[in-house]
């Protein structure tokens, strides 16, 4: 391994870091003010809020992904629409669209890492809690 590849695996690791502990942080304190300004979930032990801060990340990865941010407007049903969209060259919006799509699957990524650690919480909790 190159010492330039090291220093990148490097880098990427705080950075992912850093944002399991944000995100971690900030999943949590939402299900603690929900909880304790409406009382909806009913929580009662620790790893109940684990327990929903890992669907809470989970979730909104999973939306993200089938949902992506301006994952397009649709076809038009009028022909002139049609027409003239034909007239356009799209190549540089596909490259445009093929980063954001891209960049979309690594947040993704980066927030069902981000629920590892609660995951492994609540797994380790089941079996030997």
């Amino acid at each position: 391994m190159s010492q330039g590849s090291k220093l990148a695996f490097k880098v990427w690791a705080v950075d992912m870091g850093k944002f399991v502990i944000v995100c971690n942080l900030v999943a949590i304190l939402s299900v603690v003010v929900i909880e304790s300004v409406t009382g909806l979930f009913g929580l009662k032990y620790w790893t109940d809020y684990v327990f929903f801060s890992l669907i809470l990340q989970w979730g909104v990865a999973t939306l993200f992904f089938m949902y992506p941010p301006m994952g397009g407007m649709g076809a038009s049903d009028d022909r002139a629409d049609r027409v003239a969209d034909s007239m356009v060259d799209r190549s540089l919006a596909d490259e445009v669209d093929a980063n954001r799509f891209s960049d979309n699957t690594v947040f993704c990524i980066k927030l069902i890492l981000s629920g590892l650690p609660a995951f492994v919480m609540c797994i380790f909790v089941s079996l030997y809690g």
